[in-house]
């Protein structure tokens, strides 16, 4: 009899300790990041030059979402991705037209097309070259009622680091009660940016930040206001709204990459400053490294 309470005492303190678990590793398992020779003075920055027109849109490097915009009217701009670049060699990038929000087809003048650009970050920005292709997602057929189309392409870069951190990560697909985890993570994310516990926040996201300097070329002054900006915002009268209830589990950069959005793709953290009336998103994606439970922010 006593050893059938030990065991059953045992069985209810592990239970204890697994639900007061963290959902968030407190200390981030360091990435590995290798900074080559040239680094320096040689830093192909990656962009593509894209038009758009009258729908969602997500764009795609490598699986990792590195921008998404519900576009009602049309626009034409770039975007950086060299953050979703992690080495040298063959990338893939990928662009998926949705339905605008409160629609459930295309629009008929939906479009995208887009090049890809390269520009030496270390010559403030100079441009180096255009890459071969120029690509553009199908006409819309409105005889179908399409959901969504796609494009994908492939393209040669040349960096400067090789970064180890998400790719070799665990997946995702695989973890059991993953839409628990992320939602308890987020919970947890919203209490300590409420609390004003912005050192601890610092913390968490190092490895995001570590990743984002190194990729995008940033120095220490540039990265230190990157975090300074942010933790200012914090500290500047927005407060938390209540993450959504039917916020969804989004998987990306081949299932090893998390995270939490709206149905509509958008942001579940965002907060109000309601003497400013404005609104601020802020995005978290997780991974979780091999060997480890807890999420990691990345």
């Amino acid at each position: 009899m006593k050893n059938i309470f030990l065991l059953l005492l045992s069985a209810m303190l592990l239970s204890l300790s697994a639900c007061a678990q963290s959902p968030i590793a407190s200390n981030p398992t360091p990435i590995k990041i290798e900074k080559k020779a040239g680094y320096i003075t040689a830093q192909p920055y990656y962009q593509i030059d894209f038009s758009a027109a009258l729908c969602l849109f997500e764009v795609r490097v490598n699986d990792v979402l590195v921008f998404m915009l519900d576009l009602p009217g049309q626009t034409s701009s770039t975007m950086p991705i060299n953050q979703a670049i992690l080495q040298s060699g063959k990338q893939q990038i990928s662009v998926k037209l949705l339905p605008m929000a409160g629609q459930k087809v295309l629009s008929p003048d939906a479009s995208f097309k887009y090049t890809i650009k390269v520009y030496d970050a270390a010559k403030n920005l100079d441009f180096k070259e255009q890459l071969p292709g120029e690509y553009a997602v199908e006409k819309v057929n409105p005889a179908k009622k399409q959901a969504s189309l796609s494009q994908t392409a492939t393209f040669n870069a040349e960096v400067p680091y090789t970064v180890n951190a998400y790719q070799t990560g665990t997946d995702l697909k695989s973890v059991a009660g993953l839409n628990d985890k992320l939602h308890r993570a987020y919970q947890k994310l919203a209490e300590m940016i409420a609390k004003g516990d912005l050192e601890e926040l610092k913390k968490l996201i190092t490895n995001r930040e570590e990743l984002a300097a190194v990729t995008m070329y940033l120095s220490k002054e540039e990265s230190d206001g990157r975090m300074k900006s942010m933790l200012g915002d914090l500290k500047s009268g927005f407060k938390m709204l209540p993450i959504p209830a039917n916020a969804q589990v989004k998987l990306s950069a081949n299932g090893k990459i998390a995270s939490l959005v709206t149905p509509t793709g958008g942001s579940v953290i965002k907060l109000r400053n309601e003497k400013a009336q404005e609104e601020m998103e802020l995005e978290f994606t997780f991974y979780i490294p091999v060997g480890k439970t807890a999420l990691e922010i990345i």
